[in-house]
């Protein structure tokens, strides 16, 4: 019998590819501003802490190109453009990671249960999920907007704990960022990184993950 009765995975670069939806959606609010585009690649940098950071990280990296300054209500409108888009580009170029529907189609068929903890807007979470025949799969889809806390901060892992309850050594967590690695370590959860994801071009491993996987099916050699 595996120790763990709960498996929570990180969203975005872990289970979707949502760069591309995500530079569109930055790029088309920059547009609007008469900004610079950012490359997909410096996009991904700035993944990873919720997408008000990711849009204050867009503006600042603009406003520098152009030695230009944004007011007040310009930075707020432009963030206002950036949530209508992405609400429009969720799904457009997103796609899931290889083996992630049917590697969750078999941990639930095992008997585990099975969580979203992610930074995204809560009001995406589960469109994305159902976009893609997922959202059946979980129990529990935690947003950015879910708690007052989310990650690094381990309050969302320890609400599953309590919800389920369940120890955190019962909860495997999975992620692809130092962040993820970081709430699952402070929450006393061992914690899967996987390689392919988005962490600030910084290697995964270099956050001392439990285990780091390159292939997301790789998760059955330890939940069997």
């Amino acid at each position: 019998m595996s120790q763990f009765k709960v498996v929570g995975f990180d969203l975005d670069g872990t289970l979707v590819n949502s760069l591309p939806d995500l530079a569109l959606s930055v790029n088309s609010a920059l547009v609007d501003f008469d900004l610079p585009e950012a490359p997909e690649d410096l996009v991904l940098t700035w993944i990873g802490n919720g997408a008000n950071v990711l849009i204050q990280r867009a503006i600042e990296w603009a406003c520098q190109q152009e030695m230009r300054e944004l007011t007040p209500k310009d930075k707020h409108e432009l963030i206002e453009k950036f949530n209508f888009y992405y609400g429009e580009n969720i799904c457009n170029k997103s796609r899931l990671f290889p083996n992630v529907k049917e590697t969750l189609e078999e941990l639930k068929r095992r008997g585990y249960t099975l969580v979203v903890i992610t930074n995204k807007p809560t009001v995406h979470v589960k469109p994305v999920l159902e976009a893609f025949g997922i959202a059946h799969l979980f129990s529990e889809m935690l947003g950015g907007h879910s708690l007052p806390s989310i990650k690094p901060h381990p309050a969302p892992l320890y609400y599953v704990c309590g919800k389920y309850g369940i120890f955190p050594k019962q909860m495997l967590f999975v992620g692809d960022s130092r962040n993820d690695i970081l709430a699952a370590n402070m929450a006393g959860a061992p914690v899967v990184g996987l390689t392919y994801g988005y962490n600030y071009n910084i290697p995964i491993a270099d956050s001392n993950p439990d285990w780091v996987f390159d292939d997301f099916a790789q998760l059955l050699t330890i939940l069997d």
